[in-house]
């Protein structure tokens, strides 16, 4: 199950689920019996990215039931950016955001972008920082 920020989801995943319907929706998947893992993607270094992505795995410390969190496992994306898809997307959602910003990304060919080394670093220690405080028993599968 994918999440993000309140705040990434209304400005960037337009016409999705809210926060808080994914986490009921969690809860009723591993209610039902099935493995659950939680799907942090696309990560957005928008100015205020700690605060709201501590918020989201605060949120998700006191909304996901105990059955949850005895063996949810974690999954981290860092966005990337492409002209391609910016371009089909911005007809799709004219209203939408823009997500490149040239001082935090840096080329990787051919339109495509990624987040500069350092700020992938200070976001992988970050999450592994904030998982291992409130889900001290639970695995990172990968950050990328």
């Amino acid at each position: 199950m994918s999440v993000n920020p309140d705040e990434i989801i209304r400005k960037v995943e337009l016409g999705t689920s809210p926060l808080k319907g994914r986490i009921e929706a969690i809860n009723k998947l591993k209610q039902a019996g099935y493995k659950v893992g939680i799907l942090m993607a696309p990560v957005i270094f928008v100015e205020n990215w700690k605060q709201l992505y501590g918020e989201l795995i605060e949120t998700l410390r006191l909304e996901l039931s105990s059955e949850v969190k005895k063996d949810v496992f974690f999954e981290i994306i860092f966005m990337t950016y492409s002209y391609v898809h910016t371009k089909i997307n911005a007809e799709a959602f004219p209203h939408a955001v823009s997500l490149y910003d040239k001082n935090l990304m840096t080329g990787r060919g051919r339109g495509k972008y990624m987040y500069k080394k350092d700020l992938r670093i200070d976001g992988e220690n970050f999450f592994r920082e904030k998982l291992h405080e409130f889900f001290p028993g639970n695995s990172i599968v990968y950050i990328v």
